[in-house]
Formats: C-alpha cells, structure tokens, sequence
C-alpha cells in the first residue's frame, strides 16, 4: 500500500492513503499539537491506513502518549511511541504504535 504525506509550511499536516484513497487530516484529531513532526506523521499514515479498512473511522481524540528510551535495533538508534488514542465516532479505545528513529528526531530539529 502506497501511502503519502501532505506537509505543506503553515498549513495542517494530512496523510492519504493510496490504495482506497483515504485521507485523515491533522485537524481530525484532538490533542495532535502534543506530538512532533514526526510522530504526528507516523500517526497519520497509521490512521489513513485504517480509514481504508474502515470509512466510518474518525474523527480521533489522544488520551495518552508514551515514548520510551532509546534503543539499538538492526544498528539503528530508536525510540519506541506508544499512543492511546480514542475513535470519538465509535467511542472505541485503542494503541498506535511505532518507532521514530534519530535521523527523524535529528531532521526536526532541523526545522
């Protein structure tokens, strides 16, 4: 699945989907100016991917963020993020997942 990024300076970040064409904005999700650059992309490309399994997903609400320490995996410096978001449409509770590595943390603060 062919997924992609629209990050446009001064306007809110969206991440659609290719395959079914499934598009979740920034804005569909309370508590999303908590996240960094990266995370919030990882998290897009995450939803867009279960908007396609699910038309009726969304819009979303963060309950809770973890990030944990820093870790080698296959030679590469990550950090795990774990966050628990709500689908506020269906009142449903669930787990994001994924790890940022140092070249993405490096690249925002960067920008």
């Amino acid at each position: 699945m062919e997924r992609r990024i629209k990050d446009e300076p001064g306007e809110p970040m969206a991440a659609q989907s290719k395959m079914g064409n499934a598009t979740v904005n920034e804005s569909e999700i309370r508590g999303i100016g908590d996240l960094t650059p990266a995370e919030k992309k990882h998290l897009l490309l995450q939803l867009a991917r279960d908007r396609v399994k699910d038309s009726s997903a969304g819009p979303w609400e963060i309950v809770d963020i973890h990030r944990e320490e820093w870790e080698t995996i296959k030679a590469t410096l990550t950090q795990s993020v774990e966050i628990d978001i709500r689908d506020t449409g269906k009142d449903e509770l669930f787990r994001v997942w994924f790890d940022i590595t140092k070249l993405e943390r490096d690249l925002e603060s960067v920008t």
